[in-house]
C-alpha cells in the first residue's frame, strides 16, 4: 500500500513540507475485541459499559451505543476499553462492512470484529480517519482470504502504510473533514426530520380505518370523504417484454424496466430511461404504447414488490411485464392521488405464491376514501411543497458528499 507521492495537490497555507511515510503498527496501538456470553444474563444486565457491534461501523461517529454490557461481563470477556478519538476498522463482516472504519467519540468497548487504532503522539485521529475512509476498496483488497469471506487482523493493520504531514497540518486537515462531515449531519438531520414530517401527515391528513374524516384538515372543510374502489379513479395496465435491440437510444419511446424503479431515490418522478423504443420497433410488434398520463407504476411481481415503490410518470411510455400503471381519471388530482399511492400499502394486496405478484383485481379493487376535488387539490399541493423540500435537502446533501470526495482525493496522499 505504497505511494510515490510526498505531497497532495491542495494544501493549507505555509504548509510546504513533503509528507512522510509511516506503518500504522509503529504509531498506534491496535486493540482486538471480544463479546460476552450472551447466554449469560449476567454478563449483560445491568447494562453499564458501553459495547460496540460491528454492525454500527456505518454510524461513521460513535457517540453512543447500541448495546452496552455489565462489570462482569467486561470482565469474563476478551472485550478491551478502547479510549475515545480511536479509529475504528471492520475486521470482516457481510456485504460492505468489512474494511469500513468509524471514530468513536465517547470510550467504549467492541466486539472481536472490529479493531480499535489508538495513535501515537505522530498521528491526529481525525486525520487518520478520513484517511483510511477514503481507502475502504484499499483496505478490502489486502483483507486475506477471497471474496466477502476475506478479513482483516492486527497484523494486516499494522502493515498499513500511510502518509502523513506535520502535526499541525494533519491538525488542520482533520479538523477540516470533520466541519464538512458535520454540516452533512446536520443536512441529513433537517431531510430525516422533513421524511418524519411527511410520514406524520400523510397519517393524520387521511382518515384512519373506519372513519370518514381525517384529524387534520384545511380550514372550510367539513364534509365526510367518499369511499371507493381504485378502480372508480382509472384503471390498471400491464407491460410488454423488453425488445433486446431497445437500449442505448435518444429516440423513441421511453421504455422502464423494473430495475429502473431503483434508480429515483425518493424523487416523486421517474426519470428519463435510457432504453428507448422506435416507431418502427412499435409498428413491428404490435405494441401500444402509454398514451394516458400521468401515471404511477410500480413492480407487478417479484421481491421488488415488497420495496412497495411507486413512481409518477408524466410523459408517453412503455413498461416491462414486470411492471404495472395505474392511470388516473381526470377528475383525481394527481398530486393528491400521488399522496393518495404513498399511503397504501400495496404489498399487503399482492397474492401469495412463489413470487409475490399482482393482478388487474388485486390493485382495482382496494378500498380508498377520498375528499372532493377542492380538498384534493389543497392537500396534493401541501404534499407536493413537502416532496419538493425533501428533494432539495437531497440534493443539497449529494452536493456536500460529492464535495468531501473530491477533497479526500485531493487533500491526501
Amino acid at each position: 500500500m505504497g505511494n510515490n507521492k510526498v505531497t497532495p495537490e491542495i494544501r493549507f497555507k505555509d504548509f510546504n513540507d513533503p509528507w512522510e511515510q509511516r506503518k500504522l503498527g509503529e504509531n498506534s496501538q491496535i486493540l482486538a475485541g471480544g463479546t460476552p456470553k450472551t447466554k449469560i444474563k449476567e454478563y449483560w444486565e445491568p447494562k453499564e459499559i458501553p459495547w460496540m457491534s460491528s454492525g454500527e461501523i456505518n454510524k461513521k461517529r460513535l457517540r453512543e451505543t447500541d448495546n452496552k454490557i455489565s462489570q462482569i461481563g467486561y470482565d469474563n470477556s476478551n472485550a478491551r476499553w478502547v479510549k475515545n478519538n480511536s479509529v475504528l476498522i471492520a475486521l470482516a463482516g457481510q456485504g460492505k462492512t468489512r474494511g469500513t472504519v468509524a471514530i468513536n467519540e465517547i470510550p467504549l468497548t467492541t466486539n472481536q470484529s472490529i479493531a480499535a487504532i489508538e495513535p501515537n503522539n505522530k498521528l491526529i485521529s481525525e486525520f487518520l480517519f478520513h484517511n483510511l475512509d477514503r481507502r475502504y476498496e484499499e483496505l478490502r483488497l489486502v483483507s486475506s482470504g477471497a471474496g466477502t469471506r476475506g478479513g482483516l487482523n492486527k497484523k494486516l493493520i499494522s502493515e498499513i502504510e500511510i502518509m502523513t504531514p506535520s502535526i499541525h497540518e494533519q491538525i488542520q486537515v482533520g479538523q477540516f473533514f470533520k466541519k464538512l462531515d458535520n454540516t452533512i449531519a446536520l443536512h441529513q438531520h433537517e431531510l430525516s426530520l422533513l421524511k418524519q414530517r411527511k410520514k406524520a401527515f400523510l397519517q393524520k391528513m387521511f382518515p384512519k380505518k373506519g372513519n370518514n374524516k381525517p384529524s387534520v384538515r384545511f380550514q372550510n372543510f367539513k364534509e365526510e370523504w367518499e369511499h371507493k374502489k381504485l378502480r372508480d379513479l382509472g384503471i390498471t395496465k400491464s407491460g410488454t417484454g423488453f425488445p433486446e435491440k431497445a437500449q442505448g437510444g435518444t429516440q423513441g419511446v421511453p421504455f422502464y424496466k423494473i430495475s429502473d424503479m431503483n434508480t429515483c431515490g425518493n424523487e416523486r418522478e421517474m426519470r428519463i430511461s435510457n432504453n428507448y423504443v422506435t416507431d418502427e420497433q412499435i409498428k413491428k410488434n404490435r405494441w401500444s404504447p402509454i398514451n394516458k398520463v400521468p401515471a404511477i407504476i410500480f413492480a407487478k411481481v417479484g421481491a421488488a414488490i415488497m420495496l412497495n415503490r411507486k413512481r409518477l410518470v408524466t410523459h408517453k411510455f412503455m413498461i416491462d411485464n414486470n411492471t404495472m400503471a395505474f392511470l388516473f381519471d381526470k377528475n383525481l388530482d394527481i398530486n393528491f392521488a400521488i399522496a393518495l399511492f404513498e399511503k397504501i400499502f400495496l404489498p399487503r394486496y399482492a397474492q401469495v405464491g412463489a413470487l409475490p405478484s399482482y393482478n388487474s383485481s388485486d390493485i382495482e379493487t382496494i378500498d380508498i376514501i377520498v375528499p372532493s376535488l377542492e380538498e384534493q387539490i389543497k392537500i396534493g399541493n401541501f404534499f407536493k411543497q413537502l416532496d419538493e423540500d425533501i428533494t432539495l435537502h437531497e440534493q443539497k446533501l449529494e452536493k456536500l458528499k460529492l464535495m468531501k470526495k473530491a477533497f479526500l482525493q485531493k487533500m491526501f496522499v
